[in-house]
């Protein structure tokens, strides 16, 4: 296959352009124009001085059918770039990825790039050519397919030219089919292998030599020629290390692989031949996950490393790749928080510099922005989150009866034009830990007037109902859904410390009469092992099962969250709070059974409880948890069974083991937290609500101070209004009286011209 395209060729590719244009290209400017990811560059720099920047995104995240690589270049020694542009479209479930530039002897740019599809299981190689990369207008030919006749196949590097004249393309690939995105990641999956494609027909063709084996998760090898006349190959593996293997026959033979003396926390790296003879390498050093970016040169063939220029020293760098120019500049390309403000970034510098580790040269030039992600704001400009919270704080009502001494924990729902707000009580004394003395009720109010209509008991230690008795103690932690259009449920706990076993049980309420049925049913636990009432001994035992140390607790089993509802189901998130115990639970249809789906309590000594769950738009669930150590956690699961072990995110950093809030309302997130700051003396004084489109990046929209404490929010959109309710204090913190009213129209934001915020006492940590 000859890749000079002759000029009919030219003009196809020409026409077929231009009709695009007259379409509008429609997907891949929206694609590009709405792309929350990037990451994976690539770039090359031409006689002349152009340089070339090459990238992928699309859909929402790595891996996804709609990936899409890109290109962008400056003619102005890369102060600028022109906005980027796709080379290769994904098509039918196959995606574009990996994409990278090489300009060859001849002075042609190659746009090379993967193309993969799990369900055909084909993967492979692709390229588009450019004849003269120093055109006005650089002008790509059609693609097409490299070759590789293995069932799957990916390359991610550079190409060597050796001293032979002969062309290396670094290839990894498996010898059975991958009906997956990749492969590799466990040794149930067929192991990656690692080769070459080699051309000695100036790029018309390509044969994959090599199947180097290493460890069963690794990928992205590269290649230089040894002054022996060796070929040396670094793969980049999950070891620890990058391993290595070498050839003695220009590619086509290859030594058995092996760890070699470079560590690597797993990422790519870059390693090319300096014009001085000596080696450079980019790659992560003194390393926690991917930070320290850093250039080395080697003088003895890779054996020892000297020098070191820090690149980027901050978290989430990777991916070098780049070139040397004919007055020795080296041009390196690499990405940053790829799903976050996903930077691709440039860093300039000599041999001399890394040599040295710092500027002698005076060409260094580093964390130069390429392009970034220019996500529109959701909150306006000037936004005070503060104001904005006092204003909020201004309409709220109490709703909690005038002699009660101790309310906490509401939740509500809002059917016609008014609210159902659960909440439990005390007549006795502030905050929450009156045992047998707490109840539970339900308040009718009006959403007009925001009056209360009725306050109904719900439940009471000793209670009687027509079924059964309720035995001594607290009923507690409410919980609200509409069953169907004249019926409520309502959920609540009931217990006695250790004295034995809790229970979780439901009472209906009839939306015509304002009443409750006068009998009690028991909620019912699915667990792996059965179905059973819903008390702790069961939520401990299936959670034990699934690697849980902590001992068992008699009580603290409630139903925490609000509950949430996705493709028609019903899920809401469990909870052991002494016991710090989580799980994610599907409702069944009979509004009666909670079955298990899956748990989430690591890292254990972290004591995760109180938890709220949301799904984010690519369907990967996420929990912010209570942390009673310190600030919150966060934990993934792309299927609701299988969890990651919780973390901190730099999204939420300060906070205070309270409960957190994370909804979803027009498409809109609603992230709130208690913040470990408080107003005069007050505990539980800030609680922060941020907004953001992705479950990613967030802004702030409210931000609530009060001396009366500010805690145990619940949100809920009803005809166009977000409605809160919220427990509040006037006693440093302990809880005495549910406060309701409207958070805002929905997705609104209210006028804050003219307005001041109320006078608070002074902030101290």
């Amino acid at each position: 296959m000859n890749h000079r395209f002759p000029p009919y060729l030219v003009l196809a590719s020409l026409l077929l352009w231009f009709a695009q244009a007259v379409r509008g290209d429609v997907d891949s400017k929206e694609l590009i124009a709405h792309r929350t990811w990037q990451g994976i560059p690539g770039l090359e720099r031409t006689a002349h001085g152009r340089v070339f920047v090459s990238w992928f995104t699309g859909g929402s995240k790595e891996p996804a059918p709609e990936n899409t690589v890109l290109l962008s270049w400056s003619d102005d020694g890369a102060k600028t770039f022109t906005p980027p542009q796709a080379m290769g479209e994904p098509k039918d479930g196959t995606r574009c990825y990996d994409p990278t530039v090489w300009i060859d002897p001849g002075g042609r740019l190659w746009y090379l790039f993967n193309r993969g599809n799990k369900d055909t299981a084909q993967h492979d190689v692709w390229a588009r050519i450019c004849e003269q990369p120093d055109a006005p207008t650089p002008l790509f030919g059609p693609e097409f397919r490299v070759g590789y006749e293995a069932p799957f196949a990916f390359r991610m590097n550079k190409v060597t030219v050796l001293s032979t004249g002969e062309w290396l393309m670094p290839v990894t690939l498996a010898q059975k089919p991958i009906r997956a995105w990749s492969t590799g990641y466990n040794d149930q999956q067929e192991p990656t292998l690692h080769g070459v494609g080699i051309s000695t027909d100036t790029g018309r063709s390509w044969i994959l030599h090599g199947a180097v084996k290493s460890r069963p998760w690794a990928l992205e090898n590269m290649i230089v020629e040894l002054k022996d006349g060796r070929l040396w190959m670094l793969i980049r593996t999950s070891s620890g290390s990058l391993w290595e293997s070498h050839s003695a026959d220009k590619g086509r033979t290859w030594t058995e692989g092996r760890p070699s003396s470079i560590a690597s926390p797993g990422s790519r790296f870059f390693i090319r031949r300096l014009a001085s003879g000596n080696l450079l390498l980019v790659n992560h050093v003194n390393f926690k996950g991917r930070n320290n970016l850093t250039a080395q040169i080697s003088r003895d063939e890779g054996a020892t490393w000297q020098g070191g220029l820090l690149l980027d020293e901050r978290h989430g760098v990777s991916y070098p790749d780049g070139v040397e120019d004919r007055d020795g500049v080296i041009w390196i390309t690499y990405d940053r928080d790829r799903g976050g403000n996903g930077e691709i970034l440039l860093a300039k510098f000599k041999e001399s510099d890394a040599l040295a580790g710092s500027n002698v040269s005076g060409a260094v030039h580093l964390k130069q922005v390429v392009n970034r992600i220019e996500r529109p704001r959701l909150v306006p400009e000037g936004w005070d989150p503060a104001l904005a919270g006092d204003l909020v704080l201004q309409r709220l009502t109490r709703v909690t009866a005038p002699h009660v001494k101790g309310a906490h924990d509401a939740e509500f729902v809002c059917v016609g034009g008014r609210a159902y707000i659960v909440e439990h009580d005390n007549d006795l004394q502030p905050g929450h830990g009156a045992g047998k003395a707490q109840y539970c009720v339900l308040s009718i109010v009006d959403l007009k007037t925001q009056a209360i209509e009725k306050v109904v008991p719900l439940a009471k230690s000793e209670e009687v109902f027509e079924n059964v008795t309720l035995p001594v103690g607290a009923c507690f932690v409410p919980r609200i859904l509409q069953k169907d259009a004249s019926t409520l449920r309502c959920y609540f706990t009931s217990e006695d410390g250790n004295k034995r076993e809790a229970q979780m049980w439901y009472r209906d309420f009839d939306l015509q009469t304002d009443s409750f049925e006068k009998r009690l049913h028991k909620a019912k636990l699915k667990t792996r092992a059965g179905v059973f009432d819903m008390q702790p001994v069961h939520f401990h035992a299936d959670a034990q099962a699934a690697g849980f140390r902590r001992p068992a607790q008699r009580f603290g089993l409630y139903i925490f969250d609000s509950f949430k509802q996705f493709d028609a189901r019903r899920y809401v998130t469990l909870n052991n709070f002494p016991g710090k115990q989580n799980a994610l639970a599907l409702l069944h249809e009979d509004l009666e059974t909670f079955e298990l789906l899956g748990h989430y309590n690591e890292p254990q000594e972290a004591q995760l409880s109180e938890s709220a769950v949301n799904r984010l738009p690519d369907g990967t669930w996420m929990a912010i948890c209570r942390n009673e150590a310190g600030n919150y956690h966060f934990t993934t699961s792309t299927d609701g069974r299988q969890w990651t072990a919780g973390r901190e995110m730099p999204f939420v950093s300060g906070g205070l083991n309270s409960k957190p809030i994370f909804e979803q309302f027009d498409g809109t997130y609603y992230l709130g937290w208690q913040e470990n700051t408080k107003v005069g003396t007050c505990n539980r004084s800030v609680f922060n609500m941020d907004v953001s489109m992705d479950g990613k990046h967030w802004e702030r929209k409210y931000r609530f101070e009060t001396p009366e404490s500010f805690q145990y929010p619940s949100l809920h959109e009803h005809e166009g209004v977000v409605w809160i309710a919220v427990t509040q204090s006037d006693h440093g913190g302990t809880t005495d009286r549910i406060m309701f009213g409207k958070l805002e129209d929905s997705g609104k934001f209210e006028t804050q011209s003219g307005k001041k915020r109320a006078e608070r006492p002074a902030s101290k940590e």
